[in-house]
């Protein structure tokens, strides 16, 4: 990657299709993808945030490198980090959305605590997940299938 600037950009309604793509693609394995409807259901939902991942000199406008969800825990304190897809993973992108995530949650949003879950078989974004300071609290099930539980204080 050429420039490493990186930004979290606001996605508009009509990059929903591109974020359902996405999602489509090998991410399907190691997520649990939403159609187009539920997508766009979720964005007009004041407590889910969608930010797209932007990156080089010129990013507005170009088609995002990735995309993040994150939901505002009703108490005030948490932000579930629902999705983190970067369809070109090995680049370093994902690592600093993450930081850039924990950003926002903290300047913008005024929040103490990110958790999310992640299939216990996704050993890579569990490496980065725990590269960044996430840490594991607990886990559960989704059908047949162990989601492990992280945090991070901010």
């Amino acid at each position: 990657m050429q420039d490493g600037t990186l930004a979290l950009e606001a996605v508009s309604f009509e990059e929903l299709e591109i974020i359902g793509a996405m999602e489509a693609g090998e991410a399907r394995d190691y997520i649990i993808p939403y159609s187009l409807e539920k997508h766009q259901q979720e964005f007009m939902k004041p407590a889910v945030i969608y930010k797209a991942i932007r990156h080089g000199k010129i990013r507005h406008g170009k088609n995002p490198a990735g995309f993040v969800m994150l939901a505002l825990d009703p108490d005030g304190v948490s932000v579930e980090l629902r999705r983190i897809v970067v369809p070109n993973p090995g680049r370093g992108i994902g690592v600093r959305a993450l930081e850039a995530v924990r950003e926002l949650c903290r300047s913008e949003l005024g929040r103490k605590r990110i958790w999310l879950d992640v299939f216990e078989t996704n050993y890579r974004a569990r490496h980065v997940y725990e590269k960044v300071g996430y840490s594991c609290f607990g886990k559960t099930e989704h059908e047949g299938r162990t989601l492990l539980l992280y945090e991070t204080l901010i």
